[in-house]
């Protein structure tokens, strides 16, 4: 049964990220060279979405840690990403894009926090490898993007990035189905017990010091790598194409890695980790910043698999650890949230300063926000507790 669930998880995250992987890496190259739109109208589009998104989020994690129904909000958002795919397709003007694109963020921002909600307590019950079962979500990543690149060549990006964004959607909703269900009544009578705020939660000091950290470190590479595509292309005048190898070069050390993340993270230790981390953030960025060659910015882009495993692995286990299990689900949600926030509002400046300036001003800013990050991590003692207990949920 346990292996059942397993697979179940990992075949979801194989396809869910597949489909991410066919549009998100490609939208703004889409959004600049198919319809037309410049930086600061991409910029717009990313902050609207993102804001939006962070008031709704929360309602995902809310209701789910209320109800306890995971699976059903999962599925919910599945669906309604789906339909948000199929009108982006059709929008024709400006306003319409925006309408779409906020949709989508709105739908799709529930499902990660619900699907991880239900992943993590599935491995702290079972004593699963998360970062094992997260590693195929990248490699669907990997693959999908990598098509997708290929087929843009050929056939143009409308049409590719559509279309099998809503085949894999398609393919995700039947698979939720499998997942375990949802707590049963001796669980849910030992959360009340647990019964924690949502205040409790915002003033819970380990919790917003993570989230700090996330902003200046994921949000900053996750919000300048959107504009990846665009450098590559514009700026450094590759073919569409190196969006895909990029993608490989990310992606295949990240699926490699993430299935031995927490072992290294425990060895080394949480704050020693974080901190090796944002050093290879500020060389990687270093060098999108000042390196006009194609196949620097391709090769320096390796370390990124380090990134992902604090995202994902080091920043869920530090979490779990930290808060009431009670509000696990709005702890993950709010997460997200403060995530999108974060990206929106990172993503609207750097639309201006790729449109009044260049995509070599973008990297520079993420760097001077890592050197910041690197300086709190030097100096904070918020790991001490996770570090000396070498316990991990996952």
């Amino acid at each position: 049964m346990k292996n059942r669930f397993s697979l179940s998880f990992k075949a979801f995250y194989f396809i869910y990220l597949g489909a991410v992987g066919t549009f998100m890496p490609y939208v703004n190259v889409y959004l600049e060279k198919s319809v037309g739109l410049n930086g600061s109208q991409i910029g717009l589009i990313a902050a609207l979405s993102s804001v939006v998104g962070f008031t709704v989020i929360p309602i995902w994690g809310v209701v789910g840690d209320k109800t306890r129904k995971y699976n059903a909000l999962l599925r919910v958002s599945l669906a309604g990403a789906l339909v948000m795919v199929a009108l982006y397709h059709k929008a024709a003007t400006y306003p319409m894009i925006i309408f779409c694109a906020i949709g989508l963020e709105t739908m799709r921002l529930g499902t990660i926090p619900m699907t991880d909600t239900v992943t993590t307590k599935y491995c702290h019950e079972s004593g699963g490898n998360y970062g094992a079962i997260r590693a195929m979500g990248s490699l669907g990543y990997m693959l999908a993007s990598m098509a997708v690149g290929f087929l843009a060549d050929k056939f143009g990006l409308d049409g590719p990035i559509f279309a099998s964004y809503a085949f894999l959607l398609a393919i995700a909703i039947p698979i939720s189905f499998t997942f375990p269900k949802n707590g049963n009544k001796e669980e849910r009578e030992e959360d009340k017990l647990q019964k924690s705020s949502f205040k409790e939660l915002l003033a819970n000091k380990n919790y917003i010091f993570i989230l700090c950290i996330a902003i200046l470190t994921t949000v900053v590479v996750d919000s300048a790598m959107s504009y990846a595509g665009n450098h590559l292309v514009s700026t450094l005048h590759g073919t569409k194409s190196l969006i895909s190898w990029m993608t490989f070069i990310t992606v295949l050390p990240e699926v490699l890695f993430l299935m031995v993340a927490i072992k290294v993270i425990n060895k080394i230790g949480f704050k020693k980790y974080y901190i090796l981390v944002v050093i290879s953030m500020i060389v990687r960025f270093g060098v999108y910043s000042f390196s006009n060659n194609q196949y620097a910015f391709l090769a320096v882009s390796v370390v990124h698999c380090l990134g992902v495993a604090m995202v994902t692995v080091g920043n869920l286990t530090y979490i779990r650890n930290s808060v009431n299990s009670a509000v696990l689900g709005t702890a993950i949600t709010l997460f997200n949230a403060a995530m999108s926030i974060g990206r929106a509002i990172f993503g609207y400046a750097f639309g201006i300063v790729y449109q009044y300036g260049n995509s070599y001003m973008i990297y520079m800013l993420g760097t001077a926000a890592f050197v910041v990050a690197l300086i709190i991590l030097i100096r904070t003692n918020h790991f001490d507790k996770l570090d000396v207990k070498k316990g991990h949920v996952f």
